[in-house]
């Protein structure tokens, strides 16, 4: 079992690198000719293999369903960070059912602070529903019942590793970094939560842990050029040299008390 996920891990990150690869040679091209940062910030590509931060939890303040960009760039243009991102509120407070990702946050709440089934709860009944109607696209890819409760029983068992071990990299669980929570940076250098993660981020709101690791899967380009005129770097050095300022590489010594209140 060891070797197959470590074979998997090999995979995505040679995926990872190979699509990023392109769009590496466009920049580097377009840099060393002198363009201007408006039309690097366009190319500029991913790292090699995405480089694992850790931030507070409390450093992450919105949540949304973002679109990623093109595969192999880092930079996301347009009104996405105006548009399509909310508050993330704390898995403590109990938000109303027309908020962003209400049936995920309630899910959480039921399960892992309250102890009740996984089958009762909103998203649970949620992807039964798609699955029962035959409709494409199912939810965390759970295209039949069995597929559903595995789902959520992974998840425990996830929440009970975090609450014995601490918080694990994927790395740490012989998996890639690119799984690792995703998280965009707006215009205004603010993180956002994607679609990467969002459980787990919860679950370790619930245990107590103050940070988490993360990789960033798009920045706003309007930062990116920020960054650059700041430090007078180019782009991606510009880029490096913030997340550098702001988030640690180092895996943090946490020692996390939790509450006997939780159920799981």
């Amino acid at each position: 079992m060891k070797e197959i996920f470590s074979n998997r891990r090999y995979l995505v990150d040679a995926k990872w690198w190979l699509k990023r690869l392109p769009h590496a040679v466009q920049y580097y091209a377009r840099l060393y000719l002198g363009r201007p940062v408006e039309e690097l910030v366009e190319y500029m590509p991913n790292p090699s293999l995405p480089t694992v931060y850790w931030g507070a939890i409390s450093q992450i303040t919105l949540h949304g369903s973002i679109y990623y960009p093109p595969e192999g760039r880092v930079c996301m243009g347009g009104e996405w960070d105006r548009t399509m991102t909310f508050d993330l509120p704390s898995i403590f407070i109990e938000i109303p059912k027309k908020a962003k990702k209400w049936d995920l946050h309630e899910t959480v709440r039921q399960i892992f602070i309250y102890g009740e089934d996984f089958r009762k709860t909103p998203q649970y009944l949620s992807i039964i529903d798609h699955i029962q109607q035959g409709l494409p696209n199912p939810p965390q890819g759970c295209d039949t019942v069995e597929k559903a409760d595995q789902y959520f029983l992974d998840l425990i068992k996830a929440y009970r590793s975090m609450k014995l071990n601490g918080y694990l990299t994927q790395n740490e669980l012989g998996k890639s970094s690119v799984e690792e929570i995703r998280l965009h940076v707006t215009r205004d250098g603010k993180l956002c939560l994607g679609t990467g993660g969002n459980h787990r981020i919860r679950m370790a709101e619930i245990l107590g842990i103050k940070n988490v690791p993360f990789i960033i899967k798009g920045v706003h380009p309007d930062w990116v050029i920020k960054l650059s005129r700041t430090y007078n770097l180019p782009p991606h050095r510009a880029f490096q040299r913030w997340l550098a300022s702001e988030f640690s590489t180092t895996k943090p010594n946490e020692i996390t008390l939790f509450s006997e209140n939780f159920r799981i």
